[in-house]
């Protein structure tokens, strides 16, 4: 008797798939603000329900359109709320409909369990465990792939990756509905009934396929972020030996301009002698920007950033007690300073103002901790994503990964990293606890 309640009502599958949209929709930027967003949220379920009812009562030989209208209507759905590309959109539906079919295949099966050891059909009882299974299922859904499956990805689904969610999500889809649109001895016999149960295992599945196959993604990504990091790194680290036998050089030339200097004040033409002396200190002040902060690396850097700012017009302010970061790596160190120099550098150049041009450090130790400070004027708008300031660089394949890497390098010292901008002064500080030796 209870073979006729084998078919899962429309009205469930419509709900199961107006739900698995909205968790994905959720943790999205919104297309569109005020009240069309609204509207565009209230109508998306009401135009599923009503696709899923209509081709329900159509003959067989339309449901195979019904389906297609009905997954049209979670594309459109997730792509008009959200402000995403149509791969991203085609990528979510799939995963939204994955798991609106397992999820409605879950409750059904528990339900027809529940009618199989005798209590009697109730349509409120199968609202109630509607409720409870979709409750559990979409919240796990959310919480385990909603939410992040589109997190540390820094580019959008591409074409190939669009197509191997569609084949899995199509094959799970034939295999779990293929007794509707074909006549096979299971549908009258006996067995029809583990095909229920079947239908959730293959649902699960896909899901599981889907899940495994982003989350393979994600590691991918992270991969090349780490690798990128870590290319900064060591760049950073050639520019401070690099900058290091450069200063060998400018100590050289320095002296050889004092000599020169010194020779010069022997000529006896006042104004000859007064435009070579000119000359020659307007060279030499580029090589003055020398540093002595207690630490041999430290001053390294600074000089040779303080020459970069020299050239460029740039005010660089220090007051650096090196000396606090001797417990540091010479890489670690480079990496901070390099990339917080570099980001201030690359923002204050596009100042027309020459007088806002100003850049402060600061390294000094407070209540046992190492406190660093890098400072600079802005004037362009600072745009934050997850608390870090987009690039203003034409490469954002190398987006953020500057900061990213002064933050890998700090944990590692079990420091903390915070930005903030307050009248035009864009500040980052960098607090790291001081080993009880130093």
């Amino acid at each position: 008797m209870v073979d006729q309640y084998l078919e899962i009502p429309r009205i469930f599958t419509s709900i199961a798939e107006a739900v698995a949209c909205l968790i994905y929709i959720m943790p999205l930027k919104k297309r569109y603000t005020g009240l069309k967003h609204y509207l565009l949220l209230v109508l998306g379920p009401i135009i599923l329900t009503l696709v899923q009812l209509i081709s329900g009562e159509l003959p067989l030989i339309y449901w195979v359109p019904g389906m297609i209208t009905a997954m049209g209507t979670m594309f459109l759905y997730i792509w008009l709320v959200c402000d995403v590309s149509k791969y991203d959109a085609g990528f979510l539906f799939i995963r939204a409909f994955i798991l609106a079919e397992f999820a409605a295949s879950l409750e059904w099966q528990i339900y027809y369990a529940i009618l199989y050891v005798g209590v009697a059909h109730k349509i409120w009882l199968a609202v109630v465990v509607m409720m409870l299974v979709y409750s559990a299922t979409f919240t796990i859904g959310y919480w385990v792939d909603a939410k992040k499956v589109f997190k540390d990805r820094k580019v959008g689904v591409n074409f190939k990756e669009l197509v191997n969610a569609l084949i899995i999500g199509l094959a799970t889809f034939l295999m779990n509905n293929i007794n509707f649109v074909m006549d096979n001895p299971f549908t009258e016999s006996s067995v029809r009934a583990n095909l229920l149960y079947i239908r959730t295992l293959v649902d699960f599945s896909g899901l599981l396929i889907l899940f495994a196959s982003n989350e393979q993604k994600r590691e991918m990504n992270l991969n090349h972020e780490l690798s990128a990091i870590n290319d900064i790194l060591h760049r950073h680290y050639d520019q401070y030996q690099a900058s290091k036998e450069n200063i060998e050089v400018i100590n050289r030339k320095y002296h050889d301009f004092k000599h020169q200097i010194n020779q010069i004040r022997n000529e006896q033409d006042p104004v000859l002698k007064e435009k070579y002396l000119d000359e020659i200190d307007h060279s030499i002040r580029v090589y003055e920007s020398s540093y002595d902060t207690g630490n041999t690396v430290v001053d390294t850097i600074l000089t040779g950033k303080g020459i970069t700012c020299f050239e460029h017009d740039i005010s660089l302010s220090c007051v650096v007690n090196g000396q606090l970061l001797d417990f540091m790596y010479v890489m670690d160190i480079c990496s901070v300073f390099g990339n917080a120099i570099d980001n201030s550098i690359e923002s204050v150049k596009k100042i027309e103002d020459k007088q806002k041009r100003i850049i402060r450090v600061a390294v000094f130790s407070k209540n046992g901790f190492l406190m660093m400070r890098f400072e600079n004027y802005y004037e362009d708008e600072i745009v934050f994503r997850d608390g870090l300031p987009m690039t203003t660089k034409s490469d954002i394949h190398y987006h953020g990964y500057g900061i990213k890497s002064i933050k890998k390098t700090i944990e590692g010292y079990n420091g903390n990293l915070s930005i903030s901008t307050d009248n035009n002064w864009f500040v980052m500080k960098i607090l790291i606890p001081l080993p009880s030796e130093a």
